[in-house]
């Protein structure tokens, strides 16, 4: 605690009634005035005040607006009822009357300056949302001000006090900042991560309100808490750990746990106890209070995360700073919601996306499974239908029924499939001697195999008991299983074992030495319609569906199927289900007499497998790529985007014009010619949007209309197709190479030939569009290099007029008036000399100025010269003029040595002129001042800098110093033209460099730069 001043003392007063009248008014201020004995002060009794005086604190204390007077050197304050609430409560009343700078000892290196600017030059100023650290309520609290200082003069015209109107700004500014930074929280991301990252870097950028910002998420099973993303804090510290566990309610210094599980938001006190790794930045001091807030989850209890912000030292944690801190929750929440939904219907897609892949190749495989049985069935049928007997006999009546039941086969385990999808399939369970069944399915392949020089065991001992299965799909699961590993085996043995464990669990287990299965492939292969691409195998004929079949089957069992596979040594499928009826729905299971359903036949199976040959490698058929669905619709898909397109046809076939014509026709319009002269002439007299010809014509055939389209600029750009018969892939890459757009083999499908029209024409759209788009912007590039051309030579000629016809005038003025000072001073008396004195001052601050902007203008233009440049030599020569300049100075440079860059050194000088002189300039009113240029390493790369002890500035204006003509200091305080910096920022730009500034008000300035090209840098900072 420290000792306050003690208010003047207050007791009836001699000439009470001479203040009655002076200080009338019924407010607090007037009256305490009135009523203190100011002769026991030392500004005397209130009869003995200059009139000056009493006038201002009579106007003062009638105005309703908020007022303070500072008079007299000592600056003895007096203030009204409307002032007296920026005092808070710890200054006031005993201020009243005393020195001001006893009341703002924290603000007055800023006040005090200015209040003596005013009493020496009589001049108003004007502050505008000042930022003043002011303790008003026991901690030094931010603030901003808006307030102007006025001379008030006594009876001789002297300024003897200061007349000081005010307003606080503060609610306003914080709110106008808090508002940008929830404007800027609108983000859009596709993760939830992203966005927390998003979020807590926007909240970094306003570390004012919150010196740290940690953003936590609950991991998808809610069991834990994840430090996604954070600002002002390092990841990984006591105040900021990785994860906790939800379960550890205060273990991480934070309650997080308790505000994720639905608790409300929590303030923490004592962070200096909790923690010391806490930032101190941009207070000098750490927060000492700090809020955790819960992210919402719409629909859900838990929370999403926690949301911990820094409170500031500097500013009491009212309802307006509580009202924001939940409005950047409810931000995060929104911007976390937003993407959450994103990743769901992400997903979603994704799903949709798999299940039209499953689609698509399950429409593949069936057309390709059925147009094969279809054509052995219809060819025979063909054949018997044209005989005179118009009968089916031997070998052709065998191959339609065994086609005719592989076509039963495939729909009826498509309709298993579909039913077991839909939850339809009805399974009755019923007892079954298990080894007799599989034993007997596995045994129908004992002469299959051996005939195919394989060999197969079948081991399948008694059981202790019955197994309740569903027969027919336990015989659809055995057959599977065994066609399948007969299918990839080519040497070796198929072994098929049936056991119980000791869990009470029967297994199967099929085992075969065939080609295996790759470790990749592992993963999918139940998947519906999934096949693996490229494997070896008797035949590639198959739907995707068996193995997934097989899966939903065991799982109607309760039970469970896996595989184990070695590419080239073979796999092994291993089916589990349960022993008993407890895992059995009760209304399924049959009574030991009924049947459990048809049996399989493994006819269909055997005939099938029969003729698969033994020869492996054969390359899949697509059956189902021409004139497919999705052909169909890329079709009417490009059609329809060109309606009004115009088709040259150009064939010497009479039928084929004709059938190209009909085709077209309906959805463009067509021209056929005969030929490829014919067609070229149509070219070039009316271009058209395509050109389909044959290859072999009369006069020119399609590789020499090719040849002159492409060879002249009205008609290179057409898409032509080819046509031909010749299908070798030589003349299709022939035809290709010659310049054609695409190759069309006869005979074509329409639907191919529609397709490929429509795609080129789309094709072509885009090009013309392209082209157009980058003819328009050559064009809009040229007529902007013309009009920078034009102002490069309207800014030549100005600099050369403000060089020569501003300059001489002001020498003019500078000469003469220094001729009146040397020969006709006496004349003049002091007050003309001083007009002079200013006049001289004035002319040369107009002719730096003008020095200034001509080498701020010539920066742009000046061709660089890259050199290596000893920039430690051009520190100390600039450092020697200066002091030159200044011989009534003493001040310490400090140059580095070994200093040597890649650069202009012309440029170079220029900026150590401008950053050496503004240190120069700003340690004038130090005792000890010093000034060091040196090089030190940031970030791994060396960075230049120049630093003083002098006046300093805020921080937060650092951004704003490289912009012309910004001052933060009058130019009777610390001259200047206000472009030194902006011509600092513009060199480094131009050498591809960075600069920044930091500084603090009272301690001095460091300006940071860099160079790209440094060579070398030796010493130490």
């Amino acid at each position: 605690m420290t000792n306050r001043p003690s208010a003047p003392a207050t007791s009836p007063l001699t000439g009470a009634m001479r203040a009655e009248q002076i200080f009338a008014g019924k407010g607090e201020m007037a009256r305490l005035i009135r009523t203190t004995n100011w002769s026991q002060t030392p500004l005397g009794a209130v009869d003995g005040w200059p009139q000056s005086l009493r006038t201002a604190v009579s106007i003062c204390l009638g105005s309703r607006y908020p007022i303070a007077l500072w008079w007299g050197p000592e600056r003895w304050m007096f203030y009204n009822d409307s002032y007296r609430p920026f005092l808070g409560e710890s200054k006031h009343p005993q201020f009243l009357g005393r020195p001001g700078q006893e009341c703002w000892a924290e603000i007055w290196d800023i006040i005090g300056p200015m209040m003596e600017q005013v009493i020496e030059t009589g001049e108003a100023t004007w502050s505008e949302d000042l930022f003043l650290l002011m303790r008003r309520s026991g901690y030094l609290e931010e603030t901003y001000y808006t307030f102007s200082y006025s001379p008030i003069r006594d009876e001789a015209g002297r300024p003897c006090g200061i007349f000081n109107v005010c307003s606080e700004g503060t609610g306003r500014v914080l709110g106008d900042r808090r508002m940008k930074t929830l404007r800027q929280m609108a983000v859009a991301a596709r993760t939830t991560d992203a966005a927390a990252h998003q979020c807590a870097e926007i909240l970094g950028q306003d570390s004012r309100d919150m010196p740290f910002a940690l953003v936590y998420l609950l991991d998808d099973q809610g069991k834990q808490l994840r430090l996604v993303s954070q600002a002002g804090l390092n990841p990984g510290t006591p105040a900021s750990p990785l994860a906790v566990d939800v379960g550890e309610h205060e273990a991480s210094g934070w309650p997080l746990a308790r505000v994720a599980g639905g608790g409300p938001a929590e303030i923490v006190e004592d962070l200096d106890q909790r923690f010391d790794c806490l930032p101190q930045a941009p207070w000098d001091e750490p927060s000492h209070q700090a809020m955790l807030l819960p992210i919402p989850r719409p629909g859900w209890h838990q929370a999403a995360g926690v949301l911990v912000l820094g409170i500031s030292p500097r500013r009491a944690f009212d309802s307006d700073y509580r009202g924001f801190f939940d409005l950047v929750a409810g931000h995060v929440a929104k911007a976390l919601s937003d993407a959450r939904a994103f990743e769901e219907e992400r997903a979603r897609a994704e799903k949709l996306a798999a299940l039209d892949r499953a689609k698509t190749a399950f429409f593949s495989n069936v057309s390709h499974e059925f147009r094969t049985p279809l054509t052995l069935i219809l060819g025979p049928l063909e054949d018997a239908l044209g005989d005179p007997a118009r009968s089916l006999r031997g070998e052709n009546l065998e191959a339609v029924n065994r086609n005719a039941r592989r076509l039963l086969r495939l729909v009826n385990n498509l309709l298993d499939f579909s039913r077991v999808e839909a939850g339809r399939l009805q399974s009755r369970f019923q007892a079954t001697d298990l080894s007799v069944l599989t034993g007997g399915l596995a045994g129908s392949f004992q002469s299959l195999v051996e005939s195919a020089g394989l060999k197969l065991r079948v081991a399948c001992p008694p059981l202790a008991e019955p197994v309740y299965v569903d027969r027919a799909q336990w015989e659809k699961i055995v057959l599977n299983l065994v066609s399948n590993a007969f299918k990839f085996t080519f040497e070796g043995t198929i072994e098929v074992r049936l056991s119980a464990t000791t869990d009470r669990q029967v297994e199967l287990s099929v085992k075969d030495t065939g080609t295996g299965i790759p470790a990749e492939e592992l993963p999918h292969i139940f998947d519906r319609f999934h096949r693996v691409d490229g494997a070896r195998g008797r035949s590639f004929e198959g739907t995707g569906i068996g193995l997934a079949l097989v899966q939903e089957l065991v799982k109607q069992h309760g039970g469970s199927v896996r595989v184990e596979s070695v590419v080239g040594q073979g796999s092994r499928f291993v089916v589990a289900i349960p022993m008993g009826t407890d895992h059995l729905p009760p209304d399924r299971i049959a009574s030991g007499g009924d049947s459990a359903g048809a049996a399989a036949d493994p006819a269909p199976f055997l005939l099938e497998a029969t003729h698969w040959g033994t020869q492996g490698g054969v390359s899949p058929t697509d059956g189902g790529s021409n004139g497919g669905p999705a052909t169909l619709a890329a079709s009417a898909l490009s059609i329809s985007t060109t309606p009004q397109a115009r088709i040259l046809v150009a064939d010497d076939n009479a039928d084929m014009r004709e059938y190209l014509v009909r085709l077209l026709a309906p959805r463009f319009t067509v021209d056929a010619v005969e030929d490829g002269q014919a067609a070229l002439e149509s070219a070039l007299r009316q271009p058209p949007d395509l050109i389909l010809s044959d290859v072999m014509m009369p006069r020119m055939d399609g590789g020499g209309l090719l040849r002159a389209l492409r060879a002249n600029e009205k008609t290179n750009t057409i898409p032509v197709i080819l046509l031909s018969a010749r299908a070798g892939e030589e003349e299709i890459v022939s035809g290709l190479e010659t310049g054609a757009d695409d190759y069309l083999v006869k005979p074509f499908s329409a639907r191919e030939l529609l397709s490929r029209v429509g795609t080129h024409l789309e094709m072509a759209r885009i090009r013309r569009a392209a082209t157009q788009a980058a003819t328009e912007l050559a064009e809009t590039r040229a007529l902007l290099v013309a009009d920078l051309d034009r102002k490069n030579k309207e800014l030549e000629t100005f600099s050369y007029t403000v060089s020569h016809d501003l300059r001489a005038p002001l020498r003019t003025i500078d000469g003469f008036s220094q001729a009146l000072l040397d020969h006709h001073a006496d004349q003049l008396g002091p007050q003309g000399q001083d007009y002079l004195r200013r006049v001289r001052s004035a002319a040369q601050r107009m002719g730096d100025l003008i020095d200034d902007l001509l080498k701020l203008s010539r920066l742009e233009r000046t061709e660089l010269n890259p050199q290596s440049v000893d920039l430690s030599a051009i520190g100390r020569r600039v450092g020697d003029v200066l002091a030159k300049a200044h011989p009534q100075r003493t001040i310490e440079l400090a140059v580095q040595d070994g200093l040597v860059a890649q650069a202009d050194a012309r440029l170079v000088e220029i900026l150590l002129e401008n950053l050496l002189g503004n240190a120069w300039k700003f340690t004038a009113k130090i005792a000890s001042a010093r000034v060091e240029f040196g090089s030190l390493v940031k970030d791994g790369h060396p960075v230049f800098f120049v630093r003083d002890n002098g006046a300093g500035f805020d921080q937060a204006q650092a951004d704003s110093l490289f912009a012309p003509f910004q001052r933060l200091h009058g130019a009777n305080e610390f001259p200047g033209t206000g472009i030194g910096l902006a011509t600092v920022s513009r060199i480094v730009d131009r050498h591809a460099g960075r600069v920044w500034i930091e500084g603090k008000v009272g301690h001095g300035a460091t300006v940071y730069w860099t160079l790209p090209g440094v060579l070398t840098v030796s010493g130490k900072a």
